[in-house]
């Protein structure tokens, strides 16, 4: 039997630099049944970092209470690390979350990353494998619409809100953007997607193991999958390319409404550029690691058109004779598009070599001895051990994993765990972080006290008391903050 691992997340941010503040994980059987024990544990924001404001608007949560939840954010990162390990290791698991794909399961990766976890991928691991409601609605609701009703907004689209899905399908959330709340809701609607489309859901699952995608992609001569944008799905049939040159697990589908032999006739690097890359897409991108819902070629034979309009005009002629065009001429293709893939990343300098520490979570690759001296600063429970495992990373190939460390010590042990000078060196360096008046690509507080400014002017016009309330309290906890970061860049830096 699998068992459903569902959980939330509250924050104080997005999935890279924002802080846990709760987090809820509630154990089911397959039939959505309550097992075992449950996880429900509040946590303190990071000292060291600033916040988005409208975070702490959407949860509800006073940042001045937040400051006295009763974790760290390293004893929450280690608590959920070690109880989750422990349940998945009962038996074969799904970690269910709504959105989790792009936010809860990445978010608490970084967490783990951040606190020096030699491997922060516990959610695809041994019996571990991760699915994400919020697509598994989308794709049903395509393939079987009215099953599930749903709220539209001011363009007519879909809205796949957790809350308002609840909310329309009669199993309305008690506390809305809380994490027990939105566990629970949750819950309820994976019970009506099983309820409603029992089969489809189960075909949902199919792909669930990222190892079996590729297979699947490579096997079959032409294939159907669905995109989600905007509250529209879209289906769209293709044909496997091979995987991207870039980011591994990412693989390249050729859509077949376009005449790939015309396209690839062309000669010349840029123009192909310029034919390949313009829109409508033309090369598609299918994630393994992402539970994809993918039909084989007998379904999408019958239904290559599906319910939109992308390929009214398009012939099951033409779908396989540019299918075939592509299996016979994969590897040059494959190895055309990814030169231009290469060369595009180049230009926008999409790589991480300017990343600061805490985001060089798919760059850092420690070494065997780096590994071990991670794990034993993890494992040890004494604050001096943990000083000289970051006395002894020395030179500059250990110096994020230093730093990460020097943060950790920080935010546990305060000036307790330094000397004097490097108190206030480390002190010198987060304060000047965080009061930068550049545009950063992590929260800084002039943003945030610029997003008050902003919040200001529309409350006034709403006249939204509540709301004003909120803002301000937020506001005065962001003064204080501020009032702790510039004693922080002065030379005698005062204990936090």
């Amino acid at each position: 039997m699998t068992q459903y691992i569902h959980l939330d997340t509250e924050t104080t941010g997005n999935q890279i630099n924002g802080d846990i503040l709760s987090l809820t994980a509630i154990r089911t059987d397959e039939n959505m049944q309550p097992i075992g024990e449950e996880f429900d544990v509040l946590a303190k924001p990071r000292k060291s970092r600033a916040y988005d404001v409208d975070a702490y608007l959407v949860n509800n949560i006073d940042p001045f209470v937040a400051d006295t939840h009763p974790l760290t954010n390293f004893q929450l990162t280690k608590k959920f690390q070690e109880v989750f390990i422990n349940w998945s290791n009962e038996g074969p698991t799904l970690f269910n979350a709504y959105n989790g794909y792009q936010f809860d399961f990445l978010l608490m990766s970084h967490h783990l990353y951040s606190n020096l976890y030699t491997w922060p991928w516990i959610f695809s691991t041994g019996n571990a494998k991760q699915i994400d409601l919020l697509p598994i609605t989308q794709t049903i609701d395509y393939y079987e619409p009215n099953k599930i009703a749903t709220e539209l907004n001011s363009k007519s689209n879909k809205v796949y809100k957790l809350a308002s899905l609840c909310e329309k399908n009669n199993f309305p959330i008690k506390d809305s953007h809380t994490s027990r709340g939105d566990t629970e809701g949750l819950i309820n609607l994976n019970k009506h997607l099983i309820k409603m489309s029992p089969e489809l859901f189960k075909e949902s699952l199919k792909f669930v193991n990222r190892r079996d995608v590729q297979p699947f992609l490579k096997k079959e001569e032409y294939f159907t999958f669905t995109e989600t944008w905007g509250g529209k799905t879209r289906q769209y049939t293709g044909t496997y390319i091979g995987e991207h040159c870039i980011y591994k697990g990412y693989h390249l589908v050729w859509d077949n409404r376009h005449d790939a032999e015309t396209i690839f006739s062309e000669k010349s690097s840029s123009n192909l550029n310029k034919k390949l890359f313009s829109a409508p897409k033309k090369i598609r991108q299918i994630r393994e690691g992402k539970n994809p819902l993918l039909r084989g070629k007998a379904y999408s034979k019958k239904n290559y058109k599906g319910m939109n309009n992308e390929y009214k005009e398009i012939s099951l002629d033409q779908i396989e004779k540019s299918a075939k065009y592509i299996i016979s001429n994969r590897e040059e293709i494959l190895n055309r598009a990814n030169l231009i893939i290469e060369d595009q990343f180049k230009e926008k300098n999409l790589n991480q070599t300017d990343l600061l520490p805490e985001q060089m979570i798919f760059s850092l690759n420690p070494r065997a001895e780096q590994k071990s001296m991670m794990d034993s600063f993890v494992n040890s429970s004494r604050m001096e051990d943990k000083q000289k495992i970051v006395e002894s990373l020395k030179g500059d190939h250990n110096a994020p994993i230093r730093h990460l460390a020097e943060i950790i010590l920080f935010e546990e042990y305060d000036n307790e765990a330094f000397d004097k000078k490097d108190y206030k060196k480390l002190r010198k360096r987060i304060a000047n972080k965080l009061l930068s008046t550049n545009k950063e690509s992590f929260p800084t507080i002039p943003e945030a006290f610029s997003r008050i400014d902003t919040l200001r002017i529309e409350v006034e016009k709403s006249e939204n008391k509540e709301r004003k309330e909120k803002i301000e309290n937020i506001n005065n906890h962001l003064e204080k903050l501020q009032d702790r970061h510039l004693a922080g860049k002065e030379s005698d830096a005062e204990k936090w």
